[in-house]
């Protein structure tokens, strides 16, 4: 048998969750499917969305500069946007309704689009790294043997690789986000490089 050398792909990742029940494989997850095959699917979505809704390196866009004002003065998001921010600090924007909002000021209405802001976009699970699908796949197959085994031990099993998917997940995240001790938190970065003082 040849040795997976490609991503995991939705087939396989609702295979991996319908193993973990004992049900045989499938070849296809549109059109007609049985009813553990539709919840397994929806389980997978529920999970993926769960878990980029978080915001990690690979879905969160920093200095997003592509927004621009509708013709009622508000700033539409992407429609996979999950959570926005503002970029510079000094301002406070979130998402609502679909629209940049400004906390500061209580409103959806803008004079101008704002230059820069952070998203966080959610992406096809196709689109993911690896590690996140291996993570997403672990996690959903828990919820989904919790949901039709309820068999402790298996879910114990289950519930270990999960853990150590998380890890992975974790350790992969940071080292793409390039974050180190130094100047992976803002505070430090700021204070590691401030100006240094005059002296009289």
């Amino acid at each position: 048998m040849a040795t997976q050398i490609t991503p995991t792909t939705e087939l396989q990742a609702i295979n991996i969750m319908l193993s973990h029940i004992g049900e045989a494989p499938v070849n296809a997850i549109t059109g007609t499917t049985s009813v553990d095959v539709s919840t397994a699917i929806n389980l997978l979505d529920e999970t993926n969305m769960s878990i980029q809704s978080q915001g990690w390196h690979f879905n969160t866009h920093n200095n997003y500069a592509s927004l621009s004002l509708d013709s009622n003065g508000k700033v539409p998001l992407p429609a996979n946007c999950v959570k926005a921010d503002a970029t510079y600090k000094y301002l406070n924007y979130t998402m609502r309704n679909g629209y940049l909002y400004n906390m500061e000021t209580h409103t959806d209405i803008f004079t101008s689009a704002p230059s820069l802001v952070d998203l966080v976009l959610v992406q096809q699970f196709s689109d993911l790294p690896e590690y996140a699908r291996q993570y997403i796949v672990a996690k959903a197959s828990r919820r989904f043997a919790s949901r039709f085994v309820g068999d402790k031990e298996i879910i114990g099993l289950i519930a270990s690789d999960e853990n150590e998917a998380l890890m992975a997940f974790h350790q992969a995240d940071s080292q793409a986000a390039d974050v180190n001790i130094l100047q992976g938190d803002a505070n430090t970065y700021s204070i590691i490089n401030r100006p240094p003082r005059r002296t009289y």
